[in-house]
């Protein structure tokens, strides 16, 4: 029977005009309708910067808009055990769409279309309406239901340029297998439990080419792989314990002995393991001088040491002696936590945004 109000019968003008009165959901039902209708919500120039997509027995693509957070794609009814061995990524049975932060503010909607869209045409019309270039991909438990292969293939053409590796869950074989089959990708957030030794690392991730490397080191002597991260941004997460290696690191920048490209360095360690001398420590032998006005600076990937700040301690300016680039030295407070920051100005403007 045909629809009493067939709303893609409308004008293209009024067309428009409803597009854009619609909830987020409601855009993305109507977007699916056609591709006229997809080209209507794409033209309302709504840009989303990024979506992250958490691969598990579903794949969650979270938006945050106010209005929608994220939609899951469900491939297994729930009844159905774990499979013994890797299968194709199927077609979605169903979407689920839940709005809401917070776990008590949340609601859930599940909806099933008479056609449903295969992962990478729905990650595809995703990017297109919403005008996302950058894809993150946070592999979880339950991803290994699924081959790598069609999991690459999912997500090409959307623009994946970050991967999470932040949840070890024991499965080392498939912790490496995302890595070769995702990697290269310009940002990587990574937990070093997989990799035993600094050997190890180095084999199996910096052979590859970042701007962002977001390393939860635990076990490596990180300040040894230091020298061998030609990359942009590095921020090493966990508390670390403060070592005369990274007095040393600073005197070979400065020499242009190392790390030209880097931007900015960040290392935290705790302020009850640190003497009232942990400044001389990292300094001792470096010009430098002392700043009182704080630039601002943006990394190129806000993470929390670069989010969440309650007081800078000191700043300091040092140079590079082979061009005389000029790099701050910055030690804040956040909690419990002392941060050493090292920025590095690409401009002598008081500016001190670095330009991507």
């Amino acid at each position: 029977m045909e629809s009493p109000f067939p709303l893609l019968k409308l004008p293209a003008v009024v067309l428009r005009l409803v597009a854009a009165c619609l909830g987020t959901k409601e855009k993305i039902y109507f977007s699916l309708c056609s591709k006229n209708s997809a080209d209507h919500i794409r033209r309302l120039n709504i840009k989303v910067e990024r979506f992250l997509c958490a691969i598990g027995s579903e794949i969650s693509v979270s938006l945050g808009f106010d209005d929608l957070q994220s939609i899951s794609l469900i491939f297994l009814p729930v009844d159905q055990p774990v499979n013994l061995y890797p299968i194709p990524v199927p077609l979605p049975l169903a979407f689920r769409f839940s709005t809401g932060v917070r776990q008590s503010e949340e609601t859930k909607e599940t909806h099933s279309f008479q056609n449903m869209p295969s992962l990478k045409d729905f990650l595809g019309h995703l990017s297109t309406i919403f005008h996302c270039k950058n894809v993150a991909i946070l592999p979880l438990h339950g991803s290994e239901q699924y081959t790598l292969d069609t999991l690459k293939e999912s997500f090409e053409g959307c623009g994946v340029t970050e991967l999470v590796m932040t949840t070890y869950y024991g499965n080392k074989p498939h912790f490496i297998n995302i890595l070769k089959t995702f990697l290269p990708v310009r940002i990587l957030s990574l937990d070093n439990n997989p990799f035993e030794s600094n050997w190890q690392f180095r084999k199996s991730v910096l052979k590859y080419e970042f701007d962002v490397l977001q390393l939860w080191a635990k076990t490596l002597d990180v300040y040894e792989l230091l020298f061998d991260m030609d990359i942009k941004q590095i921020d090493i997460l966990p508390t670390q314990v403060l070592s005369h290696k990274l007095n040393f690191f600073i005197r070979m920048w400065v020499e242009g002995e190392t790390n030209v490209n880097l931007e900015s360095l960040v290392f935290q360690f705790r302020e009850i393991d640190l003497s009232d001398y942990y400044q001389e420590t990292i300094l001792n032998g470096i010009d430098n001088q002392v700043v009182t006005e704080e630039e601002e600076y943006k990394p190129i990937c806000i993470s929390i040491p670069w989010g969440l700040v309650d007081s800078v301690i000191e700043m300091y300016d040092i140079r590079r002696k082979t061009d005389g680039r000029r790099a701050t030295i910055k030690f804040d407070r956040f909690s419990k936590a002392i941060r050493f920051k090292l920025i590095v100005w690409k401009s002598e403007n008081k500016i001190g945004s670095v330009q991507h």
